[in-house]
């Protein structure tokens, strides 16, 4: 709706007629125009809603955890929390050892679109508090990185979640 009244206003301030007193003309193959155009922005953003809500997640199990055969996405590590809470059914970030068995099991997981994939992990400060601490792996040669900076936190990586096997 919101995009049919932007539409008719730029229509109508392009034609504004000069005389204050009459009102603008609307053809009838402009109506039907827009209205064609907003059938096909409803159509496509209830498809891609349905696909995104319905679709299966793949899996693979090993040793216990089940790891997502194909990327979640790409997110930055709060955006990465999100996604993986919304999948529900306990899927999360993997932790530092489940980010080496993806690692050394990436063979067997599909296809990585992604050099560089998040993870996230607790770890004790120096006052032995726990705190979370984002990880990220380079799928290429396995190194795992503790992400430190604004701008390592807030860049985007792609998303392999994994979540405890359930019998």
């Amino acid at each position: 709706m919101k995009y049919l009244v932007l539409i008719l206003l730029v229509f109508f301030s392009c034609n504004s007629n000069t005389e204050t007193n009459k009102s603008p003309t609307v053809l009838p193959y402009e109506v039907e125009t827009v209205a064609r155009f907003m059938d096909t922005v409803a159509k496509y953003k209830t498809e891609s809603l349905a696909t995104k809500d319905n679709k299966p997640i793949n899996y693979l199990t090993i040793d216990s955890l089940d790891i997502m055969t194909t990327d979640l996405g790409f997110f930055n590590v709060k955006q990465a929390e999100i996604e993986c809470e919304k999948l529900v059914d306990g899927w999360r970030l993997p932790n530092e050892a489940e980010l080496n068995l993806i690692y050394e099991k990436n063979e067997e997981l599909g296809e990585f679109k992604s050099n560089h994939y998040v993870g996230m992990d607790s770890g004790l400060d120096a006052e032995d508090e726990n705190v979370t601490v984002y990880l990220r792996i380079s799928i290429m040669n396995g190194e795992i990185v503790t992400l430190q900076t604004n701008e390592e936190v807030y860049s985007v990586y792609g998303v392999r979640a994994v979540r405890n096997h359930k019998n």
